[in-house]
């Protein structure tokens, strides 16, 4: 039995992660749970902070040696200091961006907690988890058909980029502040995870690589022994 914690920014990935990634990576014996990083004493979600990152990670990597330790983090709105995250900026490509960052991420958690480098494998979404649900923009009006007519905007917004984790990160171009732009009423924590769940992981994997990369392997990750940290 393999046993893996996805660490979110809020209530959506956290949401996402217990309804639909975790029952499909159960079908091979990878059983995960999820959480989200605290703000404070008793609360979850809200500003991702350098600091509170490398503080709660490795408190969570250190509860046990023998459980895999994901993140799913976005990585429009990263915080200037996040690790890799300034020596990438010269990169165009957010996918080989968000590759980078995470490498640079995983060295320096690695580097914090003394872990064995595979029991952490952290995800950053290019740009962020909505990019997801432009994977199928017919899905919004599954949820709410009032939306329908939105349809073919965010069609020609994905058209015109390589692929829905394209999307760009200007301050009014993201994939959520698009999607809030042409869906009145729409809310991140209320409908995100509906939109997901009626686009489905088949339809998401195959138009959101990086994405499918990360949870290809956390679909394979073998159990861990009790062998040290």
């Amino acid at each position: 039995m393999t046993e893996l914690v996805v660490v979110g920014e809020g209530q959506t990935e956290e949401r996402f992660v217990r309804q639909l990634l975790a029952p499909t990576l159960a079908e091979l014996a990878v059983y995960a749970t999820s959480r989200v990083l605290r703000t404070s004493r008793g609360a979850g979600g809200g500003a991702l902070t350098t600091d509170r990152v490398l503080h709660q990670l490795p408190r969570i990597l250190k509860e046990r040696d023998d459980m895999y330790v994901a993140t799913f983090f976005d990585l429009y709105g990263l915080a200037p200091d996040f690790p890799g995250l300034s020596a990438t900026a010269g990169l165009s490509d957010p996918l080989e961006r968000a590759a980078a960052v995470e490498a640079a991420f995983r060295d320096t958690v690695v580097a914090v907690t003394g872990c064995r480098p595979s029991r952490f494998v952290p995800h950053i979404q290019p740009y962020e988890f909505e990019a997801l649900l432009l994977a199928d923009p017919k899905a919004f009006a599954r949820v709410n058909p009032q939306w329908q007519s939105a349809e073919g905007k965010l069609a020609t917004i994905v058209g015109a980029t390589s692929s829905p984790e394209h999307v760009n990160d200007g301050v009014n171009t993201h994939p959520s502040a698009r999607i809030r732009q042409h869906l009145p009423g729409y809310r991140k924590v209320g409908h995100g995870v509906a939109v997901a769940a009626a686009i489905g992981l088949d339809r998401i994997r195959a138009e959101c690589r990086h994405f499918a990369e990360w949870f290809g392997r956390m679909q394979a990750l073998p159990p861990l022994g009790r062998a040290g940290p």
